[in-house]
């Protein structure tokens, strides 16, 4: 965020005529935009400093009505500044420092702000209804640019933690739509809420618009795997699901090894089907192995027995007409030499 504006506005319009004719008052106007700078760069308490400064300053400027009114209100902004490099540093008295900055001035453009960061302070702490509170004093319509996306955001979030889905979803959905640091997170609970939901094909296709998501690589694609499973896809299940089990580590491996086992058993593939039937297991430890795992992991093995003992008997049929030996003779060890001469007479 840049706090510049009005700094910048102000030194336009006044700072030359102001060093030749008031030189305090040029002083607090550079104090104001080395503030600002340091604001910028994330050093709050140097930044409250200056701020401080300029806020306590007094000056007789009767003779310059504009002046006065423009120095009015860069004090005016320097106390919420103040009190944003508190909430930025976690100071316990920030929040009663923008209180009192919003009582004090209710008129000034920067409350809406006020509320702003405090319900991202409550966002921040993960205090989801006491953001949602403060947000609601504004709207996205009182912010703009990044602010405007980061409240939608953020608000959306917050409703998702409280289990209201429907305008979680609704606030993802705008901000989803336009390139941000959020866009990722917002497609990523956007496809989350539309497959709660059993909103597959919804859930599909923005699960897919995260293949680049370096953040979401490790999570996303159990959900493409679930809803190729349900859909019946096994083909896809396996295609998609296999390459990636089997080179990153995966947040849902458990399950996705699951889904991959039970679409192998799914086209009667039953040896690997227990292949990755036998990973899930060893990796489950029983902890959610279900009925249906059982079942079909005994049918699986029960079904691996029989073609083993089949394969089994044929091989030994083969063996048998290979050879002018009877079959017997080819499996009982050769006799010894009789007994004759071992027993003396």
């Amino acid at each position: 965020m840049k706090y510049k504006y009005v700094s910048l506005l102000v030194l336009l319009f006044f700072a030359p005529r102001l060093y030749a004719q008031q030189n305090p008052a040029f002083q607090v106007y550079k104090t104001y935009h080395t503030a600002t700078d340091l604001l910028d760069k994330g050093l709050y308490v140097a930044a409250a400093e200056q701020f401080r400064i300029v806020e306590k300053t007094r000056l007789k400027t009767t003779t310059q009505p504009r002046f006065e009114s423009e120095l009015s209100l860069i004090k005016e902004n320097c106390q919420y500044y103040e009190a944003l490099c508190a909430l930025e540093l976690e100071n316990d008295d920030a929040e009663s420092m923008l209180l009192r900055f919003i009582k004090e001035h209710p008129e000034n453009t920067l409350t809406k702000m006020a509320y702003f960061e405090i319900g991202k302070s409550y966002s921040k702490r993960e205090q989801y209804p006491e953001a949602i509170e403060w947000f609601d004093k504004i709207t996205a319509d009182d912010l703009s640019g990044s602010e405007n996306t980061e409240y939608k955001f953020r608000k959306g979030y917050a409703y998702f933690e409280t289990n209201d889905y429907k305008k979680a979803q609704e606030l993802f959905s705008e901000v989803k739509g336009r390139r941000s640091p959020y866009t990722d997170d917002a497609v990523y609970y956007f496809a989350y809420i539309a497959y709660i939901n059993k909103d597959y094909h919804v859930a599909l296709v923005n699960f897919q618009r995260l293949k680049n998501s370096k953040k979401y690589q490790n999570s996303y694609p159990y959900y493409i795997t679930a809803v190729y499973f349900l859909d019946n896809r096994y083909d896809d299940v396996i295609s998609y699901a296999v390459p990636i089990i089997n080179s990153t580590h995966q947040q849902n491996e458990k399950e996705m090894l699951r889904l991959i086992a039970a679409s192998y058993f799914a086209k009667a593939d039953y040896p690997n089907s227990a292949k990755y039937y036998t990973r899930f297991a060893d990796e489950d430890l029983g902890r959610t192995e279900n009925t249906q795992d059982s079942y079909q992991m005994g049918i699986m093995m029960a079904t691996l027995m029989l073609i083993t003992l089949m394969l089994s008997a044929k091989w030994i049929i083969y063996k048998s007409s290979t050879t002018t030996k009877p079959f017997m003779a080819q499996i009982m060890p050769p006799r010894c030499g009789g007994t004759r001469g071992l027993i003396r007479s």
